[in-house]
């Protein structure tokens, strides 16, 4: 059987059901260009928080499907994805994120120079040629926010970007995450590993206890992890967690505090823990059949400073993530073995694996489900 053919065959079951993808699926490239052409060209793609541009002439950058965008605050206020691609010689434009000193783009090739709308308004040196501005302005992008989540797409036909996640606004209106404006510790790696392994790693709790024993294990316990409800569109799990705040109260009434916190799903790219006062969100973009970019980042409704200890166990907890991500991405390349059954843990993944299969081969065979006891 074809891998694309298997991995249909496999991502359609629910749990109980459900078993690992081919191990193919992580590692070739005919399954990564099909990923491309069918998920990230085509459907709501994560880029970042409103709160991360507050400013006119903020920008991110990031590269969809091959495709360099700039996703920029313009002057008027408004959030424009435009290509990142210079309409002259094909320069990438900017890099990174910062902020346009001069509200204008300019071409680190030949100095040409766009608005931060998009429009051509300077060509140095060009002599007898009168260049058409109106012809090279810079392409737009379908760019779309929902409470306070920036997304953008290739895609002119797709739907709504409310439509796309409806039934989620419920979860982030209780939490009001649109009232959340204060960013901090945004950090970009890049992992050697399929950004499906960082995915999946990122929606269950089941390896807690294993990769995470000294840090998030402490914390948010694998046993205190339970799935609340979704498909293949969107999903949502839920956890218990030590709050620190109260602990003192709590060792002095004889009983342990705890807080709980929402784990949202929003593929294909988009993975956030919500909290009554803060998010800690990750973005996972691929970069290529077995590497990906990661980025992790928090949001929160007051401003807030995190402390050495903090910033230290994030950055630990994090290398874990990654280190064991590589290290199954090693496992990918074994042709003598194969994945096994998934466990209720990990009902989020088949999720996923669900909407991959209805991205990429059109039929969508996912049930909504809701965990009736939360």
């Amino acid at each position: 059987m074809a891998l694309l053919e298997a991995i249909q065959q496999v991502a359609k079951h629910p749990i109980g059901e459900a078993e690992a993808l081919p191990f193919g699926s992580y590692h070739s490239p005919e399954v990564y260009a099909a990923e491309q052409a069918s998920m990230f060209s085509r459907d709501w793609v994560f880029v970042c928080f409103e709160a991360d541009l507050p400013t006119p002439g903020d920008y991110q950058t990031l590269t969809l499907a091959g495709e360099p965008i700039a996703v920029v605050r313009g002057q008027d206020g408004e959030l424009r994805a435009l290509s990142n691609v210079c309409r002259h010689r094909g320069a990438v434009l900017l890099t990174g994120s910062g902020n346009l000193d001069t509200h204008k783009i300019s071409c680190p090739y030949h100095a040409w120079t766009y608005s931060d709308e998009g429009s051509l308004k300077g060509v140095p040196y060009p002599g007898s040629v009168k260049v058409n501005k109106d012809a090279h302005c810079l392409p737009h992008f379908k760019l779309a926010s929902m409470l306070g989540l920036v997304f953008v797409c290739l895609n002119d036909d797709v739907p709504p970007l409310q439509e796309r996640f409806k039934g989620l606004e419920k979860y982030y209106s209780s939490y009001e995450v649109d009232s959340f404006r204060y960013t901090s510790g945004i950090v970009s790696e890049h992992w050697q590993a399929n950004w499906k392994l960082a995915m999946e790693n990122f929606l269950e709790g089941y390896h807690f206890f294993a990769v995470h024993k000294q840090t998030v294990e402490q914390a948010a316990p694998t046993n205190k992890v339970y799935y609340v409800e979704g498909h293949a569109d969107w999903s949502i799990t839920g956890g218990k967690q030590k709050d620190y705040a109260r602990t003192l109260l709590g060792m002095i009434q004889g009983k342990e505090e705890e807080v709980e916190y929402l784990t949202i799903c929003m593929p294909p790219n988009f993975v956030a823990l919500l909290y009554e006062d803060y998010i800690s969100w990750v973005r996972a973009l691929p970069t290529g059949p077995v590497t990906c970019e990661v980025t992790f980042g928090t949001v929160s409704r007051h401003p807030y400073q995190a402390s050495k200890s903090e910033l230290s166990f994030s950055e630990k907890f994090f290398t874990e993530d990654r280190e064991i991500c590589e290290r199954v991405q090693q496992g990918m390349s074994s042709q003598r073995s194969k994945g096994g059954q998934l466990v209720e843990l990990e009902r989020a993944v088949v999720d996923f694996h669900q909407y991959l299969a209805k991205q990429m081969f059109g039929e969508d065979y996912s049930e909504f489900y809701r965990n009736n006891e939360r």
